[in-house]
């Protein structure tokens, strides 16, 4: 049930993730691209005390 559990989890991260590159790269003018970069890079310092254990 664990292993169903975060399979399903992996999934839609995996999921949000590619929508978001597919909006990124087709539909997302210059100025769209650039607020989705900066605040990316702005964030990631932040979540780096998720991915480090």
């Amino acid at each position: 049930m664990i292993r169903f559990i975060l399979t399903v989890l992996l999934g839609m991260v995996l999921g949000a993730g590619a929508t978001l590159y597919y909006i990124y790269e087709n539909h997302a003018d210059a100025s769209e691209r650039a607020m989705m970069r900066s605040t990316l890079l702005d964030y990631a310092p932040f979540l780096e005390e998720y991915v480090t254990p």
